[in-house]
């Protein structure tokens, strides 16, 4: 049984055809197209924007992986390596190497917190083609 707001819509009416025999549509039927169309794209705009956010989540996850895999691996190998070269040089200059593998940490730390940065700096842009797209969109739609 037909509801009272599907009887209630009437189907468009075409008017007297056109000079190129299409009928014509009336203003309500061209307020329609507009609204159906105006729909599209922006269903289309949302549709970019969740798959910047995925990529961008995506990127992180990685990122963070990585950086936190880097970082153990490194650690302990350096904790290792630290180890072995102190006991070998235990009876000797224990001190001197024990300095010069902090200033060595030191030195490849601050080239580490640089590159992370650099890299931070050089990330894609968060809707950037969401942003081209709805500029290319603002200037078609502009009055010419």
């Amino acid at each position: 049984m037909p509801t009272a707001a599907a009887t209630s819509r009437t189907p468009p009416r075409p008017s007297a055809p056109s000079a190129n025999g299409a009928p014509k549509l009336g203003v309500m039927d061209s307020i329609r197209t507009t609204l159906a169309t105006t729909a599209k794209l922006i269903r289309t705009r949302l549709e970019i924007i969740s798959c910047e956010l995925e990529e961008q989540r995506e990127w992180m996850q990685n990122m963070m992986l990585l950086a936190v895999t880097g970082l153990f691996c490194v650690s302990m190998g350096l904790v290792m390596l630290t180890l072995f070269v102190v006991a070998l040089f235990w009876e000797s200059h224990p001190k001197a190497v024990l300095g010069g593998f902090a200033a060595l940490y030191l030195v490849v730390g601050a080239w580490a917190v640089l590159t992370f940065r650099g890299k931070m700096h050089t990330r894609p842009k968060l809707f950037q083609i969401t942003t081209e797209e709805l500029a290319k969109d603002e200037a078609q739609l502009a009055p010419k």
